[in-house]
């Protein structure tokens, strides 16, 4: 009697088709996608977390992999018959290093320069070069040199911004089901547009999204992180070419095992609530450390034929308000 092996439903690699379950999509794989999805590089992704170290303390548990596959399969629902756009969506962050961009203030990491040499080597290389895709028409999608819905540089809301405020929304609660607004998001040629209530959803998701960003659970574990991992480069226990391919449970295991850093580590991945931030330079300890938020992703939802300005919402004039949390901030131990 013949044995039956069923493809479980939510698996990510070896399957026909893939299910994301923040926008309740399900996308059938064409061969070059299955093969990039099991690629190293995509791989890898599984293992870093979308929101840096703010995991330690936080429900903001995705990785870098479940938001390509958020992107991968908006792309799919919009853009269903471009290739080219798909395989960018499924591309576009393989450069990022581990815990995402906490990292990303140290000489020599930089997910774009990263990106850009991945897409060029030889496991993607020859992936792309087998389907005769251009690696440079995809690094032009990724970087918005061509505008598409997975990204413009008109400051206007695109699909992979979207995939990531609305799959922080759903861990706060603020937008349980993102797949319901689906159905009032329009294509418009490069962008995506929708309906006045749901662009005022979005621009809630977007300010609530900025205000973690400058919260004591996400600027004080990656302030604590990002100095630890400058003190292994400084003894010469990792370099900067080796933490590139590096997961994130790779670098906490060095920074728990090496003397330098152990005790301090331990702090961190344990006490995350120990760690203090403030906005003033008064009284701080001497050991404080000293962080530079000058940027937010605040960019604006397009109304569907324009039916309305993005100034007439209500919650537009809290932009000003979170624009206000750029700045210096200073993080510390408590004593």
């Amino acid at each position: 009697m013949s044995q039956i092996i069923y493809e479980y439903s939510a698996q990510i690699t070896g399957g026909r088709e893939i299910w994301e379950p923040v926008w309740g999509l399900r996308t059938r794989l064409t061969k070059i996608e299955d093969a990039l999805l099991q690629s190293s590089p995509v791989r890898r992704l599984h293992f870093i977390h979308h929101n840096g170290c703010s995991y330690i303390n936080t429900q903001h548990v995705a990785t870098r992999l479940q938001h390509t596959i958020g992107v991968f399969s908006l792309i799919a629902y919009f853009c269903p018959e471009s290739a080219e756009l798909r395989i960018a969506a499924l591309l576009h962050d393989i450069g990022h290093s581990p815990f995402s961009h906490v990292l990303e203030q140290i000489e020599g990491i930089d997910h774009h320069t990263r990106t850009r040499e991945l897409l060029f080597s030889s496991e993607i290389g020859d992936i792309l070069a087998g389907y005769n895709v251009d690696p440079v028409a995809i690094l032009d999608l990724i970087e918005g040199n061509t505008a598409s819905p997975l990204r413009n540089k008109e400051n206007k809301v695109h699909l992979d911004h979207l995939d990531s405020w609305l799959r922080s929304a759903q861990m706060t609660g603020l937008v349980p089901l993102p797949g319901m607004l689906l159905g009032q998001i329009t294509r418009e040629g490069n962008h995506i547009t929708m309906d006045v209530e749901t662009a005022e959803t979005v621009l809630q998701c977007i300010l609530s999204e900025a205000r973690f960003h400058c919260s004591v659970v996400n600027i004080g574990p990656n302030a604590i992180l990002k100095h630890l991992v400058s003190i292994l480069l400084e003894a010469n226990i990792v370099s900067v070419e080796s933490l590139l391919g590096m997961t994130d449970a790779r670098v906490q295991s060095i920074l728990l095992d090496a003397r330098q850093t152990c005790e301090e580590a331990y702090r961190l991945f344990y006490h995350p609530h120990e760690i203090k931030v403030t906005r003033s330079a008064s009284n701080l300890p001497a050991n404080s450390h000293i962080i530079v938020r000058n940027k937010l992703y605040l960019s604006e939802p397009l109304i569907t034929r324009r039916a309305a300005s993005v100034q007439s919402l209500p919650s537009y004039p809290l932009m000003d308000e979170v624009s206000s949390l750029l700045g210096t901030y200073y993080v510390y131990w408590k004593p």
